[in-house]
């Protein structure tokens, strides 16, 4: 006999353990299903163990929610499903997120996958619940979902988008045993999400949001944003991330009067601006007001590349930004991308030496180079197949997409990139990252290594590339170590 519940899961998205953020995916239509009555489990793997999963799949769910991104995710999403199918076949295995929202078709075609709900899930998922629970075999009427008819993928229309003001908070209910496990987790940063909008009004052509969110961006009210932070900082919070893909749609006067909310609640906070959001009174605003880290999403130092990809922001914009936020003594991220279709060797070079160029102007910023990857359903995706990119023919093909899988085949020396994207890390990234995690004596002779490397542009005979890999393949077995030998 079934139970009445649903089970939501959030499979390990990165071999790293500094990877663990609040996993709102499943968070966020969790509680909208508490929301209207029906009775929610949670498993997330960076924080449970797989044991959990287990006990709770015997326990018979309704059905069981994974969520996944077009990462290195998609694999252990993919042995979760197994492992339902393994114990009870007959549980409906329901995929959303990203990848399943861009790949729809594809992921339904899977034997693993019985449903996929398109873009935002709180809705769609909801009246999938009903309507398995009721016993209905025909689906047309749930929009945004993608079901099998006698084998057959059918996908129906698209949903249109919840009012925003309409969403539950989404640490209530069960929400909050996982909120009150990451309080208690102390190798990670601000790893408390909370969203104040969904949507980027940016259309930069790499990325997921111009297709998940079909350029509608929504920003909750102040009225709305105060009364949850109030809520977070009475749960316990002290430190966390928005979540937005731009803090607040970029909306000046949201801004300015959460800056202000944020330093009456003595709120640490990370967010994700653009470049030419600042003005010096802002930027103040931004530090009084508790942030404590900026993650800034520059690309390229070429205002011929940046038009290519759409970024809507040039060099001039990129320059003031960067001397303007250099003086507002928070610490940056400022992230650059490499190999992308067309890129020439002096591009490249360019990239590089920009990369000099923001740390010496702003001495101590993080600055990660990352190749690019095709993401499904951007607009750089059609130009990626042009120039001669291979898709996977199905799901479990894209669990190596990933920044450290060079897989472009324009790209005349994958090794190159693969060991810039891997030395920058541990050059730019060591102080935040990798100087807590088993002391400066593991770590810190790889980061010397890699500031060598970097001044003298040196990236031949790459040993650092195979300890990564190693780490990447058995990465579970050093965190067990970590944590259980002192």
């Amino acid at each position: 006999m079934k139970k009445d519940f649903v089970l939501l899961a959030y499979a390990n998205a990165s071999p790293f353990p500094y990877h663990s953020w609040t996993p709102l995916s499943i968070l966020a239509p969790g509680a909208y299903l508490e929301q209207h009555d029906v009775e929610v489990e949670y498993f997330d793997g960076r924080i449970h163990k797989k044991e959990r999963f287990k006990e709770l799949v015997e326990k018979g769910p309704l059905l069981v929610g994974l969520s996944s991104m077009t990462c290195f995710q998609i694999k252990n999403t993919l042995r979760l499903a197994s492992l339902v199918r393994r114990i009870d076949s007959g549980i409906p295995l329901v995929w959303g997120g990203t990848h399943p929202s861009m790949c729809a078709e594809q992921t339904l075609a899977s034997g693993l996958v019985d449903f996929v709900v398109k873009g935002e899930g709180e809705q769609t998922l909801l009246e999938l619940v009903h309507a398995v629970g009721s016993g209905q075999k025909e689906f047309n009427d749930i929009d945004g979902l993608g079901w099998k008819r006698n084998g057959a993928c059918v996908l129906n229309k698209d949903r249109g988008f919840l009012d925003i003001e309409d969403l539950p908070f989404p640490y209530d209910g069960k929400g909050r045993e996982i909120l009150t496990t990451y309080l208690g987790k102390t190798d990670t940063l601000e790893n408390i999400g909370y969203e104040s909008s969904r949507g980027c009004p940016y259309k930069c052509g790499f990325c997921y949001n111009v297709y998940f969110h079909k350029n509608v961006c929504r920003v909750k009210s102040v009225e709305k944003v105060r009364a949850e932070l109030v809520r977070l900082k009475e749960l316990g919070v002290g430190k966390m991330t928005f979540y937005d893909d731009t803090f607040l749609a970029g909306d000046r006067d949201m801004m300015n009067s959460v800056c202000g909310l944020l330093k009456e609640l003595d709120l640490k906070w990370i967010a994700n601006v653009r470049i030419n959001t600042f003005d010096a009174e802002l930027l103040r605003k931004f530090r009084e007001g508790g942030c404590v880290y900026l993650f800034f999403g520059i690309e390229s130092p070429d205002d011929e590349v940046l038009k290519y990809i759409k970024k809507g922001q040039n060099r001039r914009m990129i320059d003031e930004g960067i001397r303007l936020v250099s003086q507002g003594g928070i610490k940056t991220l400022y992230s650059l991308m490499i190999g992308l279709p067309n890129e020439t060797e002096e591009q490249l070079k360019r990239t590089l030496d920009f990369a000099d160029e923001i740390r010496r102007i702003h001495p101590g910023s993080e600055v990660p180079i990352q190749p690019y990857v095709p993401l499904p359903g951007t607009a750089l995706y059609e130009e990626a197949v042009k120039a001669g990119f291979k898709a996977p023919t199905h799901l479990e093909g894209w669990k190596n997409y990933t920044n450290d899988e060079i897989k472009t085949p324009w790209v005349k020396d994958p090794a190159l990139l693969n060991a810039i994207y891997i030395n920058t890390f541990l050059a730019f990234r060591y102080e935040r990252f990798l100087k807590g995690f088993w002391g400066g004596l593991v770590f810190r002779p790889f980061h010397e290594l890699s500031l060598w490397r970097w001044k003298k542009r040196y990236f031949k005979f790459f040993f650092e590339g195979w300890i990564y890999i190693l780490y990447k393949r058995f990465g579970r077995v050093f965190i067990f170590l970590r944590k259980h030998i002192k």
